[in-house]
């Protein structure tokens, strides 16, 4: 029993962790074996390992299941065990008690009992009224709750419910419970309290499964409890979950297409939508009497809870719930508040047709051309919105446009030619003339919409029609200029249009009327008359050749069509009257007629930039024409241009050889004429670009002494520069650079002349000039240090060639103080170049102080003459040092091996000193044992510091003073330093 018991258990222990609410199970019940109970105990026992069996096992029925709990309960004996088995076997009867209900009646039949959650609620009451503060109370108050309601009994349902809420204010099903509170009180009519339900669904969140429904049957609550505005507003909160427009941006609002978001809802979803947009166009149409137009409600509903893409659906609901109720104006006047509320929606002409359609129904005719009227002017091609939209936008509205256009034309067609008849019976003038014009005003109107329908469709099936009634439109109107220009784009353009003949024929009868009355419609002075007449002209000669007053028209066309700037015609027309050779020859026209027909086709084609043909002309007309003829001047010109503006296409097309020889062509064929000036001087910047340095130099150079005071003398100077560089002419390049300097000492580039000049002196070997140039450049630019450094050292370097010791330390020292201003200077950049000349120069004036110091000798009176000696001592060291402190590895050998030669030449110079006369041969001796004693420190100086120099060829560097270094070495050393090596020669015998 006890082993049977242990079964249970742990049965028990495996479902209470995979029962779940729905009564799915992951783990099938094993069958409980009896077994024998061994008297060893756990530590005695061996428990062979098993392996783990990894099949998926079935899943129970849950019949069997809740039997096998029921079979279970009476065993277990432990009051947690038992109160576990309860609760799953009650959770178990509710779920059984679902599925018979789903089963449907003959399920509940075959228990025999209507009433299939009874033995549900017994077990949730038994463990509530036994376990009342257990942690499993708020899932059996769910349980309870709804066991009670699918059984019907809702009022018990109802009070387990606020049991549940009581017990557990925040259990996770809140929102199905105030959903559930909320249908009970609204089915009873409680519908203040069924609000307050409703909103505390709302309250948990939009992502709750009973939101939808919750803020719809909300909605209806505050309907059902007279609160009309409150209900629209909750409302809204199920098309904001259903059409959500958060999403979507401000601008594009507009655009979204909310019908087709709600034909995509799932059936549920979609009725719940409809039915909110039905009853609140119902609540719209309520609130009517509480303003001025029907729609205000709907503007002011969302001017408070802010756009909503789902709006216009509103509207038409609205309009078309008074359009059933035979309520035309309002439903007319609640489209058109839509489309003046929101003009740039994408269904905004859309529910302007059914505004127009809403007008016809109702039979209100004269509501129905201006309605028509009003929405071609707003939706047509001149209106505001057809260029914002897209190709989709127009193709929806075009129809409509189509069909509107010619309905309103041939209304206000007819309308004319009606009070033209009407005018013709009329006896009184003044009247004729009131009637007149108001005919005048409906052909007007009909053009209108006549060319509104040929601009809008410029492919329909009827544009012929409609433009032919378009130009008589016009005429009848008595605009001429307007009806030409319809009947000129009829018969001309649109050859096979079945009344083109009578089109042109129409066109040339109102010119005549203007050339007889004028237009005053026309915006278009007497020139622009005067060039459409010239087609007209030229249709006259093409149609009429034989006529003898074709040439006449030919000749007055051709020079009109000129002064218009019709060069392309123009040239046609005069070859044409070139052509008729025959017929000029006969009638005796004169040679002047000829050469003026020849000057118009060469300024043509120089207008039209086409310049070799213009030079061919021009060419020909001035070989015809003798030099004093007043001409002849003006077409050298002439044809100097066109020969220049060929060069200039070759620059464009970067042909520049081509450019060139144009350009050099100007200055053989017209040498006289005022554009070979910048023929000569282009052809010598081309020439510069191509590298032919010499050629351009030289036309460069002629040009400043042919035309010295042209402005372009201005910048030739800067181009000789560059060419006299490439061409590596350096004298003249510097010479140029002398003067480009003079004229802007105080620039930059005034600076850089003078600079370069002096480089280019320096590198042909003009050393005078050379030294002037740096001269100047060094006293009067300290700055950049840079080229400042470099002038300094440069002029040292011709005073060292030259032997001018002062004037070459005196540039010298500028080089010292130069590198020390950018020491003590932030803003002045020291570099690598100005550090290493600085201790050049300091090498020279030490040198120049250790000169100084050999040439003291030590002499009677020996104080006087050591006095002098060891300031000049102090000075020389003083001067090596201060190169050395520039840390230059070139002079710092240098500097090291001159400091060893002081002391090695003060010992020298000690030892060498002139000795009393009066001492005798002992006294002598141990005066000269003195000296060497006063030498020898100052030898082993001279040791040290020559062996730190010679150590730096161990370092890599030796150099001449490293060298010099060892070679005193060899001397005051030469046990050390003078060993010469051994070569051993050897022998290498071959075996």
């Amino acid at each position: 029993m006890k082993t049977l018991m242990q079964g249970h258990y742990s049965l028990i222990l495996l479902l209470s962790m995979s029962l779940s609410a729905c009564s799915m199970f992951e783990l099938p019940i094993e069958p409980v074996k009896k077994v024998k109970i061994s008297p060893q105990t756990l530590g005695e026992q061996y428990f062979k390992p098993q392996t783990l069996d990894n099949k998926i096992l079935k899943q129970p029925a849950l019949q069997q299941l809740r039997d096998e709990y029921a079979a279970l309960l009476p065993l277990v004996k432990e009051p947690e065990i038992k109160q576990i088995v309860r609760y799953r076997l009650a959770d178990l009867s509710a779920v059984l008690a679902e599925q018979e209900q789903e089963n449907g009646p003959v399920a509940a039949q075959a228990t025999g009992s209507a009433k299939i959650f009874d033995s549900t609620i017994i077990q949730y009451q038994a463990l509530l009224a036994e376990h009342p503060n257990h942690g499993d109370n708020m899932q059996v108050l769910y349980q309870l709750a709804k066991a009670h309601e699918q059984q019907g009994e809702i009022e018990q349902s109802y009070s387990t419910l606020h049991q549940l809420l009581k017990a557990f204010p925040q259990n996770p099903y809140l929102a199905e419970v105030y959903f559930r509170l909320g249908e009970i009180e609204y089915n009873r009519s409680q519908f203040a309290a069924a609000i307050e339900a409703y909103q505390q669904v709302i309250a948990q969140g939009s992502q709750s499964a009973y939101y939808p429904t919750s803020a719809y049957m909300l909605g209806w609550s505050y309907f059902k409890d007279n609160q009309n505005s409150a209900a629209l507003n909750a409302f809204s909160l199920l098309l904001d979950d259903s059409l959500p427009s958060d999403i979507i941006a401000q601008p594009m609002l507009a655009q979204v297409d909310t019908q087709a978001q709600i034909d995509a809802l799932p059936v549920g979803q979609k009725r719940l939508v409809s039915d909110t947009l039905r009853i609140m166009s119902l609540l719209f149409s309520y609130q009517q009497n509480q303003f001025a137009s029907p729609a205000d409600g709907i503007e002011l509903h969302f001017a408070q809870l802010d756009k909503r893409h789902y709006e216009y659906v509103l509207y038409d609901q609205l309009a078309q719930l008074y359009l059933n109720q035979g309520r035309f104006k309002d439903s007319a006047q609640v489209y058109q508040r839509f489309t003046q509320v929101n003009p740039q929606h994408f269904q905004a002409p859309i529910l302007a047709v059914k505004e127009i359609d809403v007008y016809i129904l109702g039979k209100f005719p004269s509501e129905v051309l201006p309605a028509k009227q009003s929405f071609i002017e707003r939706y047509g091609l001149s209106g505001e919105y057809w260029p914002r939209w897209g190709l989709l936008q127009q193709e929806l509205v075009a129809p409509f446009l189509n069909q509107y256009l010619l309905e309103l034309a041939q209304y206000e067609h007819s309308r004319g030619q009606a009070l033209d008849s009407q005018a013709l019976r009329l006896s009184q003038q003044a009247e004729v003339k009131v009637v007149r014009q108001q005919a005048i005003q409906a052909y007007l109107g009909a053009a209108r919409w006549y060319q509104e329908f040929v601009d809008t469709f410029p492919f329909d099936s009827q544009l012929a029609k409609v433009r032919f009634s378009l130009g008589e439109a016009y005429v009848s109107a008595e605009h001429f200029s307007h009806a030409i220009h319809v009947f000129e784009d009829y018969a001309y353009q649109q050859v096979a249009y079945p009344k083109a003949a009578e089109a042109a024929y129409a066109a040339i009868l109102a010119y005549r009327q203007i050339q007889l009355q004028g237009d005053p419609n026309s915006p278009l002075s007497q020139e622009q008359w005067l060039d459409k007449q010239l087609l007209n002209q030229d249709n006259f000669v093409t149609r009429f050749a034989t006529d003898t007053r074709a040439k006449d028209v030919l000749y007055i066309t051709m020079q009109q069509l000129f002064e218009l700037r019709r060069y392309p015609m123009a040239i046609e027309q005069a070859q044409r009257f070139l052509a008729w050779q025959v017929t000029i020859a006969e009638q005796n026209i004169p040679e002047s007629a000829l050469t003026a027909a020849k000057l118009v086709i060469a300024h043509s084609q120089f207008a039209l930039k086409d310049y070799p043909a213009a030079e061919s002309t021009y060419h020909d007309v001035v070989l015809n024409l003798s030099n004093d003829d007043p001409r002849f001047k003006d077409l050298q010109e002439r044809l100097a241009a066109s020969i220049y503006k060929q060069g200039e296409l070759h620059v464009k097309r970067n042909y520049l050889p081509l450019a060139v020889d144009d350009f050099l062509r100007v200055l053989a064929l017209t040498p006289d004429s005022a554009i070979r000036i910048n023929a000569q001087y282009d052809a010598a910047t081309y020439l510069l670009d191509m590298r032919e340095w010499q050629q351009g130099i030289d036309l460069l150079e002629d040009f400043r002494q042919r035309f010295s005071q042209h402005p372009l003398n201005e910048g030739i100077g800067d181009k000789l520069i560059m060419a006299y560089q490439q061409n590596e002419s350096w004298q003249q390049a510097a010479s140029e650079l002398l003067v480009l300097w003079q004229q802007n000492p105080d620039s930059e580039e005034g600076r850089q002349a003078l600079y370069v000049a002096a480089q280019y002196y320096y590198k042909v070997g003009d050393t005078q000039q050379a030294l002037e140039t740096y001269r100047d450049y060094a006293h009067r630019y300290p700055l950049p240090l840079a080229e400042a450094t470099e002038a300094r050292f440069i002029l040292s370097e011709i005073y060292l060639k030259t032997q001018d010791d002062d004037k070459r330390r005196y540039w010298l020292n500028k080089l010292i103080e130069g590198d020390l201003q950018a020491m003590q200077d932030p803003s002045i950049e020291r570099s690598v170049r100005s550090r290493y000349l600085a201790a050049m120069s300091s090498l020279v004036f030490a040198q120049d102080q250790l000169v100084s110091f050999k040439n003291i000798q030590l002499s009677l009176p020996l104080k006087t003459s050591l006095a002098r000696k060891k300031l000049a001592l102090e000075l020389s060291l003083a001067a090596f040092n201060q190169v050395l402190d520039y840390n230059v590895a070139e002079f710092n050998t240098a500097a090291n091996f001159y400091l060893g030669d002081i002391y090695h030449q003060l010992a020298r110079d000690l030892m060498a000193s002139s000795k009393p006369t009066n001492l005798n041969a002992l006294e002598l001796e141990q005066y000269d044992l003195l000296l060497e004693e006063q030498a020898f420190p100052f030898e082993e100086q001279a040791i040290n510091i020559h062996q730190t120099n010679a150590k730096r060829a161990w370092q890599g560097r030796y150099d001449k003073w490293v060298q010099q270094s060892f070679s005193a070495l060899e001397i005051l050393m030469p046990a050390r330093y003078l060993k010469h090596e051994v070569d051993a020669e050897a022998g290498h015998e071959i075996y």
